[in-house]
């Protein structure tokens, strides 16, 4: 059983938890009050869970290190080694385009990770910030503030942690307009409005995003999804203050200490594994192609990706849609993919 974990996930894959008996009042229920009917029982997890940003993605504080089976803290003096020798790149396999792409962006490596790892502390505190003041705005004890989620498509990713958006609950306000104004962003966004957060839409976990089920022939079609995508306002609005953050270079955009590389671009180093989501060009409106995923670079603004997990494909390529490879290079010298 993971310590502390209500949820998690046993190497095999298998997605497990840890249960009580759930409550009956102001008290722990009996077997007899909890079970409903002979296939349906009411619980309570217990233990702690974790929770994973839907639609953002912010820098890495430490990762599995290659070949060690551990994670790292990304301070420590290996990961520099690792960048700085150029080991990086060993066992990466690869489309050359995306390899010579990640090395202009890496350079010789010198500062590479404690880059990552200072922009992750700052991502943190940004966080720690947003989620402190609507602990002191709620007037609520850490012991009676409410977080409220709402989820995606998928609510349970690959380490037992949910996928959803946060957000301080609107019970944690007597006062209505007050309530409101507190919850009006998510954290999710407040993060991408702060500019300590890129961007990472997943489809199908865009709820509420793009508030569609992804799955239906009207959002699924070339020409229904991009109907969808147009009068998705919560997206756009989402893709202005990403685009709003590096304008005004604030956050991992700051000039003077960029980022150097996106968090899941350090995940695939780490995991000695390339991109394994297609991507479809929210800035190429009415667009029919997704690119493969070796080739997400060629959309240089993040917040215009939309990755789409290999399994899905086979759905878009039902439903009319093509996937550029090598050709998507001929294409974007020739204008015909927007940037």
């Amino acid at each position: 059983m993971a310590k502390n974990k209500a949820l998690y996930v046993l190497p095999g894959g298998l997605k497990v938890g840890a249960a009580q008996l759930g409550m009956h009042g102001e008290t722990v229920g009996s077997i007899k009050t909890n079970v409903h009917d002979g296939d349906t029982v009411n619980v309570r997890l217990i233990r702690n869970l974790g929770v994973r940003f839907l639609g953002i993605d912010t820098p890495e504080v430490s990762l599995e290190f290659p070949g060690s089976g551990e994670f790292v803290s990304l301070k420590k003096p290996v990961w520099d080694e690792l960048f700085t020798s150029g080991n990086w790149k060993t066992g990466m396999a690869m489309h050359d385009g995306l390899l010579a792409h990640l090395s202009q962006r890496i350079g010789d490596g010198t500062g590479v990770t404690q880059n990552h790892a200072d922009l992750a502390d700052l991502a943190q505190k940004s966080l720690e910030a947003i989620m402190e003041a609507d602990l002191q705005k709620s007037q609520k004890t850490k012991e009676t503030f409410e977080l409220f989620m709402a989820f995606g498509h998928e609510f349970l990713d690959g380490y037992g942690r949910l996928l959803c958006y946060l957000n301080s609950a609107r019970e944690n306000f007597e006062d209505e307009a007050l309530a409101r104004a507190a919850t009006r962003w998510s954290y999710n966004e407040r993060q991408l409005m702060s500019g300590w957060s890129a961007p990472y839409f997943i489809w199908p976990n865009v709820q509420p995003f793009i508030n569609q089920k992804p799955f239906d022939e009207k959002n699924a079609t070339p020409s229904g999804f991009w109907n969808t995508i147009k009068g998705a306002n919560k997206l756009q609005a989402a893709r202005d203050a990403v685009a709003q953050a590096r304008t005004q270079g604030i956050g991992i955009f700051d000039p003077s200490n960029p980022l150097k590389i996106m968090p899941f671009e350090l995940r695939m180093i780490s995991r000695k594994k390339g991109p394994d989501r297609y991507v479809i060009n929210l800035a190429d409106e009415d667009a029919t192609y997704l690119l493969e995923p070796s080739l997400y670079y060629l959309i240089p603004n993040p917040e215009d990706r939309l990755y789409v997990p290999a399994e899905y494909v086979a759905v878009f390529r039902l439903y009319g849609w093509n996937v550029l490879g090598a050709d998507a290079v001929a294409f974007l010298n020739e204008g015909k993919i927007k940037r």
